[in-house]
């Protein structure tokens, strides 16, 4: 310690042989302080660093193992190194603090202000060092001890990063990321682990479960903190391409729909019209062209659709309305596409006079796009079946056809955002059209599910509670 102290020349820094050398020195002016140890003095050295919150503990020994590190780390201490002490380390540390608080500014930027992160670590200790370490940035600081508790949260609140530990009683820090990649808010949150595991494959474990950074216990409060930054920094700029991509979409369909309203007026006039010369080969190609129209009109829809759902637009106007009426209006839109096919569509109804609570533009868009569907993969000349019935106080709409079936892992997944089927069957389709409609009835306080033998039929039904006032 002598010998490196002779090398190194700063107020800021103290060195000692013994814990025992501090009584009675004034720490408080001082950056960096490093006790040589054996472990055997941690209580005392938990005591310098309890009382002295803002003071660089390092300590210095010839066994630094994983079981002396954890104590360290549960001591306060901010980082452990081996005696004799490398020189360098120290220099760089100053170094190091200099440009951070040179450019001290850059981490409290106004933009990261009110960013949420949670830190989840069964250690105190740990979580008040780095709620210490992103003071400076004005962050929006969740902390948790138990993991359990911390996954009920990301179902409910969005995040902006995830600092988790790994080695947690009752839940590991990997099996809450995986919890988290998961969820449907926070799935491309980004996840920092950071634990005192070092060994290769569990780095390899925290990459592949989509973490962008593991750091290792005991860490360097600068370099976390500059990574933290970065990361959050990154994020913000991602999250406002994105936001320009879907506001410069939103406004090109919001654009177009008045144009693809006026052909359906057009188009439907002229079919409409008793008096016109049309013969039976240009009447065909009117209805075709109005099929048309009504598939692009109902594609714009659901794009405006879902950019509300995604940004928090979406909002229910529910009035008190018969399912069964919308149901035959929706028929009714639709028949030009079925006339193309050949195919019947079968209505039975036990909810004949029953009025229920709900949006009717937003339900009928559901039971458009489930029409629609059904048309796109029947087989020609087959009967498309509607039932409309109670189930358990709600009312439910049911839709079967014969023909392609749906052969995805698990059929609920066809209700995951642009996945469709229709790529696998040389048709068109974004596979926005059953993502939206769940996100409808979800809003409805319904459900909705799929069932489908992947070959022969495909049913969809969805309920309605029936006193859904709200």
């Amino acid at each position: 310690m002598y010998e490196l102290s002779s090398r190194i020349e700063n107020d800021n820094l103290i060195f000692v042989e013994n814990v025992k050398n501090l009584q009675g020195v004034d720490l408080s002016k001082k950056s960096l302080c490093i006790i040589k140890t054996d472990f055997s003095d941690t209580a005392a050295i938990r005591k310098i660093c309890k009382e002295n919150p803002e003071l660089e503990v390092w300590i210095a020994s010839g066994d630094i193992s994983r079981k002396n590190v954890l104590t360290a780390n549960s001591c306060g201490v901010k980082n452990v190194i081996s005696y004799p002490v490398d020189a360098r380390l120290v220099q760089d540390f100053f170094r190091d603090k200099n440009k951070a608080e040179k450019f001290g500014e850059n981490f409290s930027a106004s933009f990261l202000k009110g960013m949420k992160v949670m830190i989840v670590d069964d250690n105190q200790m740990n979580i008040d060092l780095l709620v210490e370490t992103l003071a400076p940035m004005g962050l929006d600081l969740q902390t948790f001890i138990k993991p359990v508790e911390a996954s009920k949260i990301v179902n409910l609140e969005k995040f902006d990063l995830f600092l988790l530990d790994i080695m947690m009683p009752e839940m590991s820090g990997f099996d809450l990321a995986k919890i988290i990649k998961g969820t449907t808010i926070n799935c491309n949150v980004p996840i920092m682990f950071i634990s005192a595991l070092s060994d290769p494959e569990n780095k390899i474990l925290g990459y592949n479960l989509g973490s962008c950074a593991y750091i290792e216990k005991p860490f360097n409060i600068n370099v976390v903190r500059s990574q933290i930054y970065n990361t959050l920094k990154t994020k913000l700029l991602q999250d406002a391409l994105l936001d320009r991509k879907e506001t410069f979409l939103a406004m090109v369909t919001h654009d177009l729909k008045s144009p693809v309203n006026a052909e359906i007026c057009a188009l439907e006039l002229l079919l409409k019209n008793k008096t016109s010369s049309l013969d039976g080969v240009q009447h065909e190609i009117i209805g075709d062209i109005l099929g048309a129209a009504k598939y692009m009109k109902n594609l714009v829809e659901n794009i405006l659709q879902k950019y509300k759902c995604e940004n928090g637009k979406q909002v229910m106007h529910k009035t008190l309305f018969s399912l069964e009426m919308l149901t035959i209006q929706c028929i009714e839109e639709v028949k030009y596409l079925l006339e193309d096919k050949q195919l019947e569509i079968s209505l039975n109804s036990s909810i004949k006079n029953i009025e229920t609570y709900f949006d009717c533009l937003e339900i009928k868009r559901v039971i458009h796009n489930l029409l629609i569907n059904a048309i796109e993969y029947s087989n020609k000349n087959s009967n498309i079946q509607i039932n409309l019935f109670e189930k358990d106080n709600s009312v439910a709409f049911s839709i079967t056809n014969s023909g392609i079936g749906i052969n995805f892992e698990t059929q609920e997944q066809i209700f995951d955002k642009l996945e469709s089927f229709a790529q696998k069957n040389k048709s068109l389709g974004t596979g926005l059209g059953l993502y939206i409609s769940k996100k409808i009835i979800d809003a409805h306080n319904g459900e909705i599910h799929v069932e489908s033998d992947g070959n022969n039929y495909t049913t969809f039904t969805f309920t309605l509670p029936e006193d859904a006032r709200k």
